[in-house]
């Protein structure tokens, strides 16, 4: 759902969480069980000028990109407060945790990578398969695999420069 107003968040987000868990005074045998399920409510934050990117005049601050990289990985809800900038860990779901070398940096970017050495920094798997989102890597996929690591490349746009 879209809106301009205020609706989504005062009217029809309260409505969603009580069908979800139930409404006791429902006639609806199901209603009164409650549907089950997730709520999640956002809101669009500024839109990112591609020139400016693609430029290097305006890259994404670190939070921004992590939260961009994050809901597109995993069409979950981010939590800015799971980020460890020490160790790139943006955040975590059932299934995969999420790790982001970037700096909105144009020259860090072209300097940047996923090495052996990064790869063998990180703690010990934990049963969940790694996604680490870098701008390039010098670390063949094999040795990736052996760590449960799935290579994504950051957004080519984000740091590509106009010839």
């Amino acid at each position: 759902m879209v809106e301009q107003e205020d609706y989504a968040n005062t009217i029809t987000a309260e409505r969603v969480r009580r069908v979800i868990k139930g409404v006791k005074t429902a006639k609806s045998e199901s209603l009164k069980k409650g549907t089950g399920g997730s709520f999640s409510y956002f809101e669009l934050g500024d839109s990112i000028e591609m020139e400016s990117i693609l430029t290097g005049k305006s890259l994404p601050k670190y939070e921004e990109l992590a939260r961009y990289i994050f809901y597109t990985a995993t069409g979950q809800e981010f939590n800015e407060r799971k980020i460890n900038r020490k160790t790139n860990f943006i955040g975590e779901t059932e299934s995969y945790e999420l790790y982001m070398q970037y700096e909105p940096d144009i020259d860090w970017l072209k300097q940047n990578a996923l090495t052996l050495d990064g790869v063998r920094n990180f703690s010990k798997f934990k049963g969940k398969q790694r996604l680490v989102f870098a701008p390039a890597k010098y670390v063949d996929d094999y040795t990736l695999m052996e760590h449960r690591i799935d290579f994504c490349q950051l957004p080519y746009e984000i740091y590509r420069m106009q010839g």
